[in-house]
């Protein structure tokens, strides 16, 4: 058993160590500022999460609940994260590469569907 646990804590964060760097392999090759950040969040975080399973498995589990606890902060700290540095960055006037679909958060400012926007706009003023 202590076998398969080692085998599988080395797969594991072998396999985070290559989501990280693929997370920068995109943060280099990818166009704009928000495909960057979104391959950084996101595969920065599985690859974090990744490696800390990998690190549970590789203790025999004396620090589960540390371990469990760090997950769920990744879980919920990433995306936010990147939501909120994308947002600043668009109302900074950081524009996207435009593709098929156009800018939704322009779109959504000239209907009048994004009042936080809004707000915050009023409020710098």
């Amino acid at each position: 058993m202590n076998e398969f646990l080692a085998l599988a804590a080395s797969v594991l964060i072998l396999l985070g160590a290559l989501f990280s760097l693929l997370g920068a392999l995109g943060v280099w090759r990818l166009p704009d500022a928000y495909t960057r950040m979104h391959s950084a969040s996101k595969a920065g975080a599985l690859g974090a999460i990744l490696i800390l399973l990998g690190v549970l498995f590789a203790t025999g589990g004396i620090a589960w609940v540390e371990t469990l606890l760090a997950i769920a902060v990744l879980l919920v700290t990433a995306p936010l994260a990147a939501h909120a540095i994308s947002r600043a960055g668009h109302m900074a006037g950081v524009r996207p590469q435009v593709g098929p679909l156009g800018d939704a958060l322009e779109r959504a400012k000239d209907q009048g569907l994004d009042q936080g926007m809004d707000q915050t706009e009023k409020a710098q003023e």
